[in-house]
């Protein structure tokens, strides 16, 4: 099990990295796959019965980066549209590498600047089919 830094993590849109748009990534952060669940239980049962659902949700990512105001985050939105390829790359230290590759799209992005910090922004991405 590979338990390191994420130095050197970095997230691709289709073809084009998301840093080279002038962003600078500082997080990436899966929210979680999830599966519905409908309920099952019945007149004998003695207990409340569930069944899982036999897909999956694959979540959203969340890309964190350092916000440049003379870049539109409506551009971002606009190519990571429908059936774009995301691809995840999960760094172990900056030394080894594992990907996750789904299909998603923009759904998001928010930006915020502090006094005597970084201003930051957040583009969130629906990932859908399988990881």
């Amino acid at each position: 099990m590979a338990i390191d830094i994420g130095q050197g993590t970095y997230v691709t849109f289709g073809t084009s990295l998301a840093g080279t748009a002038g962003y600078k990534i500082t997080g990436v952060n899966h929210g979680g796959m999830s599966r519905a669940v409908a309920e099952a239980t019945h007149m004998q049962s003695t207990a409340k019965e569930f069944v899982g659902s036999a897909i999956y949700d694959p979540g959203e990512l969340s890309v964190e980066v350092l916000f440049d105001p003379s870049i539109k985050p409506s551009a971002d939105l606009a190519s990571v549209g429908t059936a774009q390829v995301v691809t995840v790359y999960w760094a172990n230290g900056a030394t080894a590498v594992t990907q996750w590759t789904a299909f998603g799209f923009a759904t998001g992005f928010e930006a915020g600047a502090q006094m005597e910090d970084m201003m930051t922004g957040t583009l969130t991405i629906k990932l859908s089919g399988q990881i």
